[in-house]
């Protein structure tokens, strides 16, 4: 698996509760398993966060982080801006040690945005 790119998935997260199993689950059990899967908890006053950290727990491909309530856009930022101190090899904290991603290349390369 390590011959193809790690690909980093952001799942900005604010009281979604009745939706998240299914979007973990549909991105978790995904094909192509290189992935680095970003989650930025929002401050959901749901079980948001219990439901992710559940993941997170199970899944060494999962990143979770929580912040205070600052909208989707902050959030899907911190997620890109973990993924670039990952991808530049100088970490991004957490629990787990993750091997670095291989620096992101952006010339030339499409980006796909979605949500």
């Amino acid at each position: 698996m390590d011959s193809y790119p790690c690909v980093g998935v952001i799942i900005p997260i604010y009281n979604v509760e009745p939706y998240l199993r299914e979007c973990l689950d549909s991105v978790i059990n995904q094909t192509y398993q290189n992935l680095q899967i970003v989650l930025v908890d929002d401050g959901s006053t749901d079980a948001s966060f219990s439901i992710a950290k559940e993941y997170f727990e199970r899944d060494e491909r999962i990143t979770l982080i929580a912040q205070r309530n600052q909208g989707v856009s902050r959030a899907r930022n911190v997620g890109i801006d973990y993924l670039l101190k990952t991808s530049e090899g100088g970490g991004g904290g957490g629990k787990k040690k993750k091997k670095n991603i291989p620096p992101l290349k952006v010339l030339n390369k499409p980006i796909s945005l979605c949500g």
